[in-house]
């Protein structure tokens, strides 16, 4: 392979990397920045909290004899009650590990199920990833919609031509005795524009995962009005999403509250909470809007 090929073939993965990326960091930034705690001692915190409860699906709220207040990585052990509660676990982090219990620290879980969200994340910047970068393989097909046959001794010269095509220059300067206009010949490979689909295919996929996320989306489609069962079908969808995560962390509140007195924690909803927060807020006024 030459090196012309190999650089391509290398600015090409780092192409598809980037795209992935900027997807699966975009959907991790609203994963973390989904819930606002409250209440909780200024030794916590908070961005690590979640980072960890987004990375493992759990931490442990304790209180150290010499360090305070902390959160950290938690491992279960293998003991478990009737309920299927853990009865012995180990807070872990760099540095640091310590034997808990249900008598002295408090699991805090992702959701009901205890997982971690990062293989939907995944699942969705990869479909994203998908679907952009094939509209740019459409896109750059109607720019050269052309392939070009020519003799082996001509392969140099139309190279050089088409660099200077592909690079967007308005004329292509030739060597008239260079050009053997018998020995060229071009097919039109006559590709077809289906850019317009795939950004509509996105745009789904997209509000698809902010669902998923508990960020509201129906209203920003208004080529088409949804009728409203529609409408309150997604907005069920969308608060479904929001308590499966905040319910897990309420009920570890509860048991927080209970287990140090002197605390006073509680966790919502960002957006609720913006929204409780906002005195301009005009629901009936927002949903008339156009």
């Amino acid at each position: 392979m030459s090196q012309k090929k190999k650089l391509q073939s290398w600015e090409s993965r780092i192409s598809n990397v980037d795209t992935y990326d900027m997807y699966y960091d975009r959907l991790k930034n609203y994963a973390l920045a989904m819930f606002e705690w409250e209440g909780l001692p200024k030794e916590i915190n908070k961005r690590f909290l979640e980072l960890k409860m987004y990375e493992n699906g759990s931490v442990v709220f304790h209180k150290d004899p010499s360090m305070g207040y902390m959160v950290s990585p938690v491992v279960a052990g293998g003991m478990i009650n009737y309920y299927e509660e853990p009865t012995d676990y180990k807070a872990v982090s760099i540095g640091y590990n310590r034997d808990l219990s249900p008598d002295n620290g408090v699991i805090i879980w992702n959701n009901f199920s205890r997982t971690s969200i990062i293989p939907t994340i995944r699942a969705y910047a990869y479909r994203l990833y998908q679907v952009e970068k094939t509209m740019d393989v459409n896109i750059n097909a109607q720019k050269t919609p052309v392939l070009i046959l020519a003799d082996e001794n001509q392969r140099l010269t139309m190279m050089n031509a088409y660099m200077q095509y592909d690079g967007n220059e308005p004329f292509i300067f030739g060597n008239k005795k260079g050009f053997d206009k018998e020995s060229i010949s071009v097919l039109t490979t006559e590709a077809p524009f289906v850019s317009d689909k795939l950004m509509a295919y996105k745009h789904n996929l997209w509000n698809e995962a902010m669902t998923f996320l508990g960020v509201g989306n129906a209203k920003q489609d208004k080529k088409e009005r949804l009728v409203s069962a529609e409408v309150d079908a997604n907005d069920e969808q969308i608060e479904m999403s929001r308590f499966y995560m905040l319910q897990a962390r309420q009920y570890a509140c509860e048991q927080i509250n209970r287990m140090f007195p002197e605390l006073n924690v509680s966790v919502d909803f960002r957006l609720n909470k913006e929204k409780d927060n906002d005195p301009n807020e005009n629901k009936e006024g927002n949903e008339n809007e156009d």
